[in-house]
């Protein structure tokens, strides 16, 4: 699945920014995996990148950092890896909406 995005939780932040992205994106562009064995990523999303899906994640993101739920954000993609726990949303916004990207947020 090249051309998705991928967003990795970990447990903490799955609690509050899972139930916000399931109201929020579309059903059909998006899909949805839990780890239950897995010791610190707990939810695997796999998502369309698009404008209109890439703007709703950011806000959420955006929300639940300034909240100070959001504590590290960790992209990388076939070009880079990178720290973008202090991107703009700008930048976020160009970030996944990449194909291919990774994103491990906790």
């Amino acid at each position: 699945m090249q051309n998705r995005l991928t967003l990795r939780l970990s447990w903490p932040v799955s609690e509050f920014l899972l139930p916000d992205l399931r109201a929020l994106l579309p059903a059909e562009s998006i899909q949805f995996f839990s780890n239950e064995l897995d010791e610190q990523w707990h939810y695997t999303l796999l998502c369309i990148p698009g404008d209109k899906n890439c703007s709703l994640i950011v806000s959420a993101i955006l929300v639940w950092r300034q909240l100070g739920r959001i504590h590290a954000l960790h992209y990388s993609s076939a070009a880079v890896t990178t720290e973008a726990t202090h991107a703009s949303q700008g930048q976020l916004f160009g970030l996944l909406n990449t194909p291919g990207a990774v994103v491990n947020i906790s």
